[in-house]
């Protein structure tokens, strides 16, 4: 579809990723988010969009909108929330035979930077994501780096072979190269905000076991 309105939508949230990672200061996490930074603000939005989808999981980005609207990460939610109407949501298929109907229909993400996005690219994405209450995303890995950033809730994370702990919101979750990880939503949705840097073209996560 065309612009129809979105570059101004598309540039405040742009404006407040960049404001985000600016906040973060330094530690393990710089490099990915440097590389995030300077590929965002280079991103342009082609003359052509792709068209705005919705999957059943976005069912729950109500409720997850209003957890986030109470945390730190407002204002980044806010500005999502404005563009949401035009993006497109997906999900990764190949999970479906090991995982079911039921997970595929309770979660989704939209790329702003990435494959199937607002705006491509092959080695950087970034994400919001959405898991309904009651699930389990499995152990699985990448060579990409990734972080993701909570805007609230009582997911458990885990990583590696610790167990599964909450984390607070607006703090990183931060996957190095092919650590095994694992995400477990409880009452509230999981909502995050998410970054990936792949050392060359994307390869999607595999399930581990």
């Amino acid at each position: 579809m065309l612009h129809d309105g979105i570059d101004a939508r598309f540039e405040h949230v742009r404006q407040e990723i960049l404001r985000f990672i600016a906040s973060q200061g330094d530690g393990p996490t710089s490099q990915p988010l440097s590389i995030l930074s300077r590929e965002l603000s280079a991103a342009r939005l082609p003359d052509r969009i792709q068209d705005a989808r919705r999957l059943p999981g976005c069912r729950h980005l109500d409720a997850a909108l209003d957890m986030a609207m109470e945390g730190p990460m407002a204002s980044l939610a806010g500005a999502f929330a404005a563009l949401e109407p035009s993006l497109r949501w997906i999900r990764s298929e190949h999970y479906r035979e090991s995982l079911g109907d039921d997970y595929m229909n309770n979660y989704c993400y939209t790329n702003i930077l990435g494959f199937e996005a607002l705006i491509p690219h092959d080695r950087v994405v970034a994400a919001f994501f959405v898991i309904g209450p009651g699930q389990h995303y499995p152990r699985h890995h990448h060579e990409a780096v990734e972080i993701y950033y909570p805007f609230g809730g009582d997911t458990l994370w885990g990583q590696d072979d610790a167990p599964p702990r909450p984390r607070p919101p607006g703090k990183p979750v931060h996957n190095t190269p092919w650590l095994p990880h694992e995400m477990i939503t409880r009452t509230t949705p999981l909502f995050t905000f998410c970054l990936w840097v792949s050392p060359g073209p994307i390869q999607l996560a595999r399930l581990t076991g």
